[in-house]
């Protein structure tokens, strides 16, 4: 057990030098907010593993289940008229309801960063970068991100009814080309349409996935999705490029991201540890319409590796 509390500080000693160094301020949201501050962006996920209380005025309250809602709305309030960028850095817990049996903690100590108020790709760099410096900082060495661009696949889902786009979310979510075939067929999709779905789960790789992916691209919005990877893939250098896998098929389950998502997966960890993207809308949505871009790292996954000598 002690050894745990030490590993702990000693990740989030490593944390907030590393981003400190950067020009990153450390800020401690509220531990619990007004039920909407993470439904209003959050998504349906979200929105259903909140763990919520009434408070004495009779207003739904709920402890912090994600840190990004909690500092968008920060970042839009108190932080209104701060010079643009500003970074934001964090580490603390998140609460979430979880499935009894399912093996995923109710409580769930992060790390992480916020980038507001810069649209530009050298914002995405910047932040793929810290979270790489990071796990290198902390000596784990066997990493890879799966970085994507939820552009590419929105414009697949734009004109069917909620309950078919949920389906084939979920198909592409499980990378399950039998039910993409099958929905395509079933929802009668245009050809192209379908074709870009049926590929998706195979469109995971290196920097040539997205010359592929580009001939694939539903119009004008999934484009500039191919675009902005690029982009990102150019500014990166070798040593950096060689822990980026560009997935096409990333949907994460949170409803803020606009742009770039990505998850990231350390081996011997069988699941993702962290993740991150780019959510240009969200801030918009608590009276400041900023562009971010961040991401949150799982502490204790990270301390239980050094634990084995990762």
């Amino acid at each position: 057990m002690w050894g745990d509390v030490r590993r702990r500080r000693s990740v989030q000693r490593t944390w907030f030098s590393l981003a400190e160094d950067r020009g990153y301020e450390e800020v401690i949201p509220p531990t619990f907010e007004y039920e909407e501050v993470f439904t209003r962006g959050g998504g349906a996920d979200l929105a259903a593993r909140l763990i919520r209380f009434v408070d004495r005025d009779g207003r739904l309250v709920a402890l912090r289940a994600d840190f990004t809602s909690s500092l968008a709305r920060v970042a839009a309030t108190k932080l209104a008229a701060a010079p643009l960028p500003f970074r934001l850095c964090y580490a603390g817990k998140v609460y979430r309801q979880e499935t009894e049996g399912g093996g995923r903690r109710r409580e769930i100590f992060q790390l992480g960063a916020e980038l507001i108020g810069a649209a530009e790709v050298d914002a995405d760099l910047e932040v793929l970068r810290l979270v790489i410096d990071t796990l290198r900082a902390l000596n784990i060495d066997k990493f890879q991100i799966n970085l994507g661009d939820i552009r590419f696949i929105r414009p697949l889902l734009a004109d069917l009814p909620p309950a078919d786009a949920e389906r084939l979310r979920v198909a592409i979510d499980r990378r399950d080309r039998h039910a993409l075939v099958t929905a395509a067929r079933d929802l009668g999709v245009p050809a192209a349409v379908a074709r870009a779905l049926v590929e998706l789960p195979e469109l995971i790789g290196r920097g040539d996935v997205l010359t592929r992916a580009r001939s694939l691209a539903s119009g004008p919005e999934a484009e500039a999705a191919i675009e902005r990877l690029r982009a990102i893939d150019a500014g990166l250098s070798d040593a950096e490029r060689n822990h980026v896998v560009y997935d096409l098929g990333e949907i994460r389950g949170l409803g803020y991201y606009t742009g770039i998502g990505f998850e990231v997966f350390v081996a011997g960890v069988g699941r993702a540890v962290g993740y991150g993207g780019r959510y240009d809308d969200l801030l918009a949505l608590y009276g400041a319409d900023r562009p971010a871009v961040g991401f949150a790292l799982e502490t204790d996954a990270l301390s239980d590796l050094i634990g084995r000598g990762s």
